[in-house]
């Protein structure tokens, strides 16, 4: 067994290798990983060059279609804000909020954060909000920890769901059913993120004086319809619903506070910036700036199994195909209409022309977007290969047993830490979910245990360890302007993603034994 375990590990340990020691890319990584991942299923495994072949193709069409679309319209969206403008009024219109630091971060780190990550996710949920941050006072490496630690529970429903799509579709199980468990893993992290961000910015509890009520407010209207969305409609629009609640809720409550701001908290340079951008800012309503976003939930919504007609029938408009040619074939269906990707375009590109968008302009954008973001959806079609390859060739399966042999019963309480492992290595959920989501089905079934359960536990697992991830925090300190600064963001953010583990593992245990 431990010859079998040593053999199905190599993949991974090349990926983990390869991205912590040589500081590869995780595009050249995982293409040299799928390269090592054939040769061994060929070499060790016995499996045929045909069905290989025809695995990678699965694994590569699987991700394409839906994962890929969904990256590329998310992309599509926000580039769109950026040239018509539409994201400089939302900024603005954030910024005007409070003069007071503490909601200002809640409002930028929690709310707008967890909305970026919803909607369009791959670094927009730290990068945004932290360069916002740091425009209106804030010091740049708080910037980014609260940024950082603000965005640790909601990747795993990020860009429209998409890590928790993801896994459902490796692992063949239902994403409608996979994102309650998911979300009931995360309330510990939703409800933890607010309060520590006060605690960040105003170094010690007494900065809870005067905005407890908002807080408290900001982490209920998040959680309660985030969860409600997960367990009753599906991964989708969990993360946006509940921050665009939450956005609202904090808006709201920021305007009607008329507590006096103590000056530790006061943000000084708030009002000279505001005078500054004023005359450049764009002559766009908060109305038409929020529109392409308003759609995309209109539209994902209202064909959901919300709306029963709807969805049946553009579900019906899918093809079915048997991609590996050698035994136990999954098969592959492709929703053509009724996926988030392709309402996402829809959305993005009548939002843009309503804002005054050319036809010129969306073609600029397509290809931007393409030619910027065409790596990072490779990154995943190897990705997703490599996991398809290690389960045919029965890799999965050889680590589950070893896994199983090493902690028994105990498994469930280091399953969330897999993902975050996985996570820390390539810097995605999404990618994380994919690596480990059939290993911790495997695992279930060997165990006894709901595999949603433990599929649901690698996700959370995965979320939690994204903020210490180094390709986030790289990005955080580009944001910010402080490159080289990674080392300081890290001791800044490990402690806390250490607490968010553990949470998260003791949660997986408890409800693996109940």
């Amino acid at each position: 067994m431990l010859l079998q375990v040593i053999l199905a590990v190599i993949p991974i340990a090349w990926l983990i290798i390869s991205m912590t020691v040589f500081k590869m890319s995780g595009f050249n990584a995982c293409g040299i990983g799928l390269i090592i991942t054939a040769i061994e299923c060929i070499a060790v495994y016995k499996m045929t060059v045909m069905e290989v072949a025809t695995g990678t193709v699965e694994g590569a069409l699987s991700a394409i279609w839906p994962i890929g679309i969904i990256m590329f319209g998310a992309m599509f969206v926000y580039n769109l804000s950026l040239r018509t403008g539409a994201m400089d009024v939302i900024k603005n219109m954030l910024a005007s909020v409070s003069n007071d630091k503490r909601i200002a971060a809640l409002l930028l780190g929690w709310c707008f954060g967890n909305f970026m990550e919803g909607i369009a996710g791959f670094g927009t949920a730290v990068a945004i909000p932290a360069a916002m941050m740091v425009g209106l006072g804030f010091d740049p490496i708080a910037s980014a920890v609260i940024c950082l630690i603000g965005n640790a529970a909601s990747p795993a429903f990020g860009a429209i769901g998409t890590p928790t799509i993801s896994a459902a579709n490796t692992a063949a199980i239902d994403a409608g059913v996979l994102s309650g468990p998911t979300a009931l893993l995360l309330s510990g992290l939703c409800i933890l993120s607010p309060f520590v961000i006060i605690l960040l910015v105003g170094k010690s509890t007494k900065a809870f004086k005067g905005v407890i009520g908002i807080t408290v407010a900001s982490v209920v209207s998040f959680y309660v319809p985030f969860y409600a969305i997960a367990a009753f409609v599906g991964p989708e629009l969990a993360v946006t619903i509940g921050a665009l609640i939450s956005l609202v809720v904090v808006i709201f409550m920021g305007r009607r506070s008329s507590t006096d701001i103590p000056e530790e908290y006061l943000l000084e340079k708030k009002d000279e910036m505001e005078a500054a951008a004023a005359p450049s800012a764009p002559q766009m309503s908060a109305v038409k700036a929020w529109i392409p976003y308003v759609l995309i939930v209109i539209f994902i919504l209202g064909s959901s199994k919300l709306v029963p007609p709807v969805n049946q029938a553009l579900g019906a408009i899918k093809s079915t195909f048997v991609f590996y040619a050698g035994e136990g074939g999954a098969k592959v269906s492709f929703a053509w209409i009724n996926t988030p990707g392709v309402w996402m375009f829809l959305a993005g590109i009548i939002g843009a022309l309503i804002q005054g968008a050319s036809v010129g302009d969306l073609g600029v954008e397509f290809v931007n977007t393409i030619k910027k973001y065409w790596k990072a959806v490779v990154t995943v079609v190897f990705i997703v290969s490599i996991a398809k390859l290690m389960g045919y060739a029965g890799m999965v399966l050889a680590l589950a047993n070893g896994l199983v042999a090493l902690t028994g019963g105990f498994y469930p309480i280091i399953a969330p830490l897999i993902g975050g492992i996985g996570c820390f290595v390539t810097g995605s959920a999404t990618s994380a979910c994919v690596m480990f989501a059939k290993l911790q089905t495997e695992i279930a079934g060997q165990l006894n245990i709901d595999p949603y359960w433990l599929v649901a536990a690698n996700s959370a697992g995965a979320t939690a360890g994204k903020m210490i991830s180094p390709q986030s925090i790289a990005m955080a300190a580009a944001a910010i302007s402080v490159a080289g600064s990674d080392g300081k963001i890290m001791s800044a953010t490990i402690k806390w993603c250490a607490l968010y583990i553990v949470i998260v593992c003791v949660m997986c245990y408890v409800g693996a034994i109940l």
